[in-house]
């Protein structure tokens, strides 16, 4: 009787030991992981106005060759102008809030004349606002057609 009252009180001594070094022990907490940093979308990384991807080949701006606009109309909405003189040729962007603000998904219409004809005209939905700056503006429809217009 005596070996199995020792026992108890030296298992139980030892259980509070184990229950005390577990607590006092500085355990190292785990490290949080952090979120990934959002990739920033390439088309951020063009900086010529253009119309990209869109049938017919891309429309872009060459200082020495085009001539731009940008209107702000009476209805709150953005009228841009890319004009090749040489060729008589006027791509025009038209639709897009002149409050607009990254995010936001718009409506924009699409339109390359000729000499006075209509080469093309499309109107692209649920196009996204990537960014807005001063100076230009980014709008991407899908992975292969963006634009970037001037302000």
């Amino acid at each position: 009787m005596v070996h199995r009252l020792i026992g108890k009180r030296v298992s139980q001594a030892g259980v509070l030991l184990l229950a005390l070094f577990l607590c006092c022990c500085e355990q190292k907490p785990k490290p949080v992981p952090q979120p990934e940093p959002e990739k920033e979308d390439p088309v951020l990384h063009v900086q010529i106005p253009g119309a990209y991807g869109i049938p017919g080949g891309n429309q872009v701006y060459s200082e020495d060759r085009h001539q731009l606009s940008t209107i702000e109309c009476p209805d709150g909405t953005l009228l841009f102008h890319l004009l090749d003189p040489g060729e008589r040729k006027v791509m025009s962007i038209h639709g897009i809030p002149a409050t607009v603000k990254e995010g936001d998904r718009i409506s924009l219409h699409f339109r390359v004349m000729t000499n006075g004809y209509t080469l093309l005209s499309e109107t692209f939905e649920n196009t996204q606002v990537l960014k807005v700056t001063p100076k230009l503006i980014w709008l991407k429809k899908d992975e292969n057609t963006f634009f970037v217009l001037a302000r």
